[in-house]
């Protein structure tokens, strides 16, 4: 990493504000790191040089002292399961590489619109649905602390781009983790927003199932809590293109510090890993030690929660995606998704609705909560992070996996904001918490994780 890439979003939006490096000199400058770290993690996989120099030189030609919009020529990277005009939306299917779209979802309107550069696109794994990042269209991702281990998924490659500096921030997504699990894996940050708080749409693909579009998130990743929510406030903006976009600006209930914050290690019986047993404790004490109050809790009908969460997306992608994914998705990520899918209830259509009605049930109940603590402290996962590929290599510990990871699709049943930050490294692998809020009390998230962030004083890459 040199000098410019290991600046923040925040940092190079000023440097460029004041006029002391040009556009050109920060997206040359990330785009050479591209060329030498990239081969390494095999993260960006399509990058247009000649488009951003382009983009940067017009960026410096157009550059006034006064009302740039907030990312002006800050580096981004966008993930390849999103349409982007004259990119592929690939979703790591053979079947769509080709597949170019002619316009801009949301998320990249915005972050054009608010100045940012885009300097490569991210690889998913197929269908964007395991916490591994390979793709039979372009490979294994690598992470960035450990050679063995997964950056996480899907957006496993937009966490090692951004963990090295490939890029300030980065878009992903998250439907069972898919944020949070691989800024976890690769020592970074990040929010899952509320729901409906980034518009979603990829105009070139049918709609996406109407549960998915109920539990599933657009969001950034970035090094570091600021950076986080500067990425959130653009990609946030309005958007007619979905017309489930919510503008609340928080859950309507004053909140500020000293925060009150209920936590609670082993929340479905299962076990935790002594090493994120001692990352949570370690993030509690920080914010006790800063001044907050913290009270151990479970958290309410949790293990219901997430079996839920899988007995609704299962019956959703059994009667919706079934024959797509066997037409279009390899043997190995079919085997996987069915083994996802066992783990689960096959529900008939009273079934369908009555877990739906257990849903609100459980939003009710987490709502009330919120009435008395600000935000819940959470491991991301129970276990540290997976060998890559482990599903692919050893899918007898994939029921091991849905357990473990029960901690991060709690929270897409809920459609609560959940902020992820590192806490430490433990035999060099990064382990963080996530900070879950009130739905639409985003901000607090991201206010109380940039308290533990700085009482945590972890270091990146």
């Amino acid at each position: 990493m040199n000098e410019i890439t290991g600046w923040s979003a925040v940092e190079t939006a000023t440097k460029i504000r004041k006029r002391e490096v040009s556009c050109t000199e920060v997206t040359d400058a990330h785009l050479k790191y591209v060329e030498l770290a990239n081969p390494v993690l095999n993260a960006i996989v399509e990058s247009d040089l000649e488009q951003a120099m382009a983009i940067a030189a017009e960026h410096d030609k157009n550059w006034k002292p006064e009302g740039l919009p907030p990312l002006y020529g800050v580096p981004v990277t966008t993930k390849i399961n999103i349409d982007q005009a004259g990119s592929a939306t690939s979703n790591g299917l053979p079947a769509l590489q080709d597949h170019l779209a002619t316009e801009d979802s949301p998320v990249v309107t915005n972050l054009k619109s608010d100045g940012a550069i885009i300097i490569g696109r991210t690889s998913t794994p197929e269908f964007s649905m395991r916490w591994f990042t390979s793709n039979p269209i372009h490979g294994v991702t690598n992470n960035p602390w450990h050679p063995d281990i997964t950056p996480g998924g899907s957006s496993g490659a937009a966490a090692a781009a951004v963990a090295v500096g490939m890029g300030c921030i980065a878009h992903g997504n998250d439907l069972g983790g898919s944020l949070r699990y691989p800024a976890y894996c690769c020592g970074v940050a990040t929010i899952r927003p509320s729901l409906g708080r980034v518009a979603t749409c990829n105009p070139s693909h049918p709609e996406r199932p109407p549960f998915t579009q109920a539990m599933s998130v657009q969001g950034p990743i970035a090094r570091n809590i600021a950076d986080v929510r500067l990425g959130l406030n653009t990609m946030a903006k309005r958007s007619t293109a979905d017309p489930l976009w919510v503008n609340a600006p928080n859950s309507g209930k004053a909140r500020k510090a000293p925060w009150k914050i209920g936590w609670f290690m082993d929340a479905f019986g299962d076990g935790v890993d002594a090493d994120v047993m001692a990352a949570t404790a370690k993030a509690v004490t920080a914010l006790k030690d800063a001044g907050h109050e913290l009270i151990e809790m479970p958290p309410p009908r949790a293990l219901d929660a997430v079996t839920t969460w899988g007995n609704i997306l299962f019956a959703e992608t059994r009667v919706m995606a079934a024959d797509s994914m066997q037409q279009m998705g390899s043997p190995a990520v079919n085997k996987v998704v069915e083994a996802y899918s066992a783990f689960y209830d096959e529900l008939d259509m009273k079934g369908l609705m009555q877990a739906m009605q257990h849903r609100i049930e459980i939003q009710r109940l987490w709502s009330q909560m919120f009435d008395d603590i600000d935000v819940f402290l959470l491991p991301v996962s129970g276990q540290k992070p997976f060998l890559n590929d482990q599903d692919f290599k050893s899918p007898e510990t994939i029921p091991d996996m849905m357990r473990a990871q029960r901690f991060l699709y709690l929270v897409n049943l809920l459609g609560l904001p959940a902020a992820a930050v590192p806490v430490g490294v433990y035999d060099g692998i990064p382990v963080g918490v996530q900070l879950i809020g009130a739905m639409h009390d985003d901000a607090v998230c991201l206010d109380v994780a940039e308290v533990l962030e700085r009482e945590i004083k972890f270091v990146g890459l």
